[in-house]
């Protein structure tokens, strides 16, 4: 134990000498390299600004057509579906021709009579008045009929109604007496079923008595025709008359004849469908059946403000960018409107936009940009500004040193500024990094966007 003691002092004597003999002090630390900082440059720009504004629009269909057969009838054929192509001129759905070919045998039947009735007219004027007479007396008899006819169909519809409000009554009581339980599922849908039934009824009983009317005008008009021919008969030659009478079913003829040409709906423009709204067997008139919509050139609609209307005009190039489909595309200004929407506030303006594959759809939303060049300058990024105090500063770099330099701006978009002073073209100016940077201090380059 005393032996280890002695040990341990004569090492901390040997210590105590030792730092004597130095001076007591540790020795001096190596000076510290200075740390780069590293940014992205890009070089100044000569140039001017590109003024590029980004206006709200709704893609739309450049023309939409609502097809609707000319005659009432029954759908016979029809094989459509959305989206599908179609030219002009293909054909969209059929009409069921059977009423129209009776009309047609009817109109030729008197057609025939008529040019018989013309060549007999050679053999004496007396036969001529009686055979205006006898056509008076059977147009009157169409005419009795027809009147008759609309009774019939008022009437129809009459009890189509009775047995509409019946099967409502019924459908509602049903409903009732279900919700409470008193009556089975299957029992409502029958009274479901009827009210379907009743109102389908009553459809069919409104176009035949629109059918009626029609017809009852065609017999009108046979009548007060056949009464002229009669007239007609008593004042001039048998031949006139009788001619006056073929030329007149002729014509009769004619329309039924084109009536069947109407029986098959062809499309009018080129396009896709954007709508079907029948199916065999249905019963049709004047409303829209399909809709057709082309959308190639497809259009941009958008609003301009008094500012923005200054910047463009007719033919200007914009370019649309639809964030949906992550794309711009270049198009063209093909109307504004010289008077300002007071609802809007705004000038009513189309772009009209290529659309050769399809993928931009009516409805989408879309951006439209344009642009207008400013006076020439120098021009820097956006990114590379940095503000103190109200003062405007961008580093530019010199060897491997960042050296902050004021600018003064005179015009800015959302992406450049131009400057008046401090810069010249060329120089390495920071993009990325800026907010790092000390005057004069030392920098790496990692990318040079220049």
């Amino acid at each position: 134990m005393k032996k280890k003691s002695i040990v341990l002092l004569s090492a901390l004597a040997l210590s105590v000498a030792l730092a004597g003999c130095t001076g007591g002090e540790p020795p001096a630390a190596a000076p510290e390299e200075p740390v780069a900082v590293s940014v992205e440059v890009s070089q100044v720009a000569q140039g001017s600004i590109n003024d590029e504004a980004g206006i709200i629009a709704n893609l739309a269909a450049n023309e939409t057509v609502q097809v609707s057969p000319k005659v009432s009838g029954k759908i016979q054929s029809i094989n459509l579906k959305i989206g599908q192509q179609v030219k002009q001129g293909d054909v969209l759905f059929t009409l069921d021709p059977k009423d129209t070919q009776d009309s047609i045998r009817q109109s030729e039947e008197s057609y025939q009579v008529a040019l018989a009735n013309l060549k007999q007219a050679e053999s004496g004027y007396q036969q001529s008045v009686q055979q205006a007479k006898s056509a008076v007396d059977q147009a009157k008899s169409g005419l009795t009929q027809q009147k008759s006819a609309i009774g019939q169909a008022q009437n129809g519809v009459a009890d189509a109604e009775s047995a509409l409000r019946d099967a409502q009554n019924a459908q509602q009581r049903t409903q009732q007496l279900h919700a409470a339980g008193a009556v089975s599922q299957s029992e409502l849908e029958q009274a479901q079923t009827g009210l379907r039934q009743a109102q389908s009824a009553l459809n069919n009983a409104q176009i035949a008595l629109s059918n009626a009317q029609t017809s009852l005008e065609s017999a009108q008009t046979s009548y007060d025709n056949a009464q002229k021919s009669y007239q007609l008969a008593q004042q001039r030659s048998g031949i006139e008359v009788a001619r006056a009478s073929a030329n007149q079913s002729k014509a009769a003829l004619d329309t039924a004849r084109s009536q069947l040409a109407d029986l098959t709906v062809k499309a009018p423009i080129s396009g896709s469908i954007a709508a079907v709204n029948g199916t065999t067997g249905q019963m049709v008139g004047q409303s829209a059946v399909v809709t057709i919509a082309n959308t190639n050139p497809i259009l941009a609609k958008a609003n301009l403000s008094e500012s923005d209307i200054q910047k463009i005009s007719l033919g200007s190039p914009v370019t649309v960018g639809v964030a949906s489909l992550n794309e711009r595309i270049e198009a063209k200004v093909t109307a504004i409107s010289s008077v300002m929407n007071n609802d809007l506030r705004a000038y009513p303006a189309e772009i009209s936009i290529p659309n050769n594959g399809g993928a931009l759809k009516a409805g989408m939303i879309a951006n439209v940009y344009f642009k207008s060049e400013g006076e020439q300058g120098l021009l820097v990024p956006q990114s590379a500004i940095v503000e103190q105090s109200g003062q405007k500063y961008v580093f530019i770099i010199e060897g491997t040193a960042a050296k902050r330099v004021e600018i003064k701006p005179t015009a800015e978009s959302s992406t450049q500024v131009q400057v008046s002073e401090g810069l010249t073209a060329g120089q390495q100016i920071v993009t990325k990094g800026s907010s790092m940077l000390t005057d004069g201090a030392t920098v790496n380059i990692v990318n040079s966007n220049q």
